[in-house]
């Protein structure tokens, strides 16, 4: 829920980014929702193979905090995502005893097709956008994500 308060004209703009951005989770659940559908995972494992192709591999320990499980569901999960061909277990490359969980690529690229054409739309969306208001949305991005996981870590 967002709040407008009874501050002045930034106030109620803020207000309004805020309401978009609250709207905009929406599809997006639903879409994520619909992807891990079709290739047959849950979201959480969704949410692993994206944290994987994007931030690279990582241990299993490091998979569940990112995407907020206990150490046991996250080496189900890793189960799961490994018997269907999405990620495979290598041994750490600096620590032999480490294992850490990769995505295989070919996986990434089959998840990733599923939002070329999303991904096209918001390039459109943001075609007539100039570069100073670009710089200020990636910005607002990034800060809005770390706040986001701040705020999961306080709950």
């Amino acid at each position: 829920m967002v709040e407008v308060s009874a501050g002045g004209h930034d106030d109620v703009l803020a207000a309004e980014v805020l309401t978009a951005l609250a709207a905009w989770q929406i599809p997006i659940v639903q879409f994520n929702g619909m992807v891990a559908e079709r290739v047959g995972m849950g979201w959480t494992d969704l949410q692993a193979l994206y944290v994987l192709a994007n931030h690279g591999p990582a241990t299993p320990t490091d998979l569940a905090r990112r995407v907020n499980l206990t150490t046991g569901s996250a080496s189900r999960m890793i189960d799961r995502l490994e018997r269907a061909g999405f990620v495979r277990r290598v041994p750490d490359r600096q620590d032999r005893r480490r294992v850490l969980i990769e995505p295989l690529p070919a996986a990434v690229a089959r998840v990733g097709s599923f939002y070329d054409q999303l991904n096209e739309l918001h390039r459109h969306d943001l075609a007539d956008m100039t570069h100073d208001e670009l710089r200020t949305l990636a910005r607002f991005m990034k800060a809005a994500a770390a706040s986001t996981e701040a705020a999961i870590r306080s709950l």
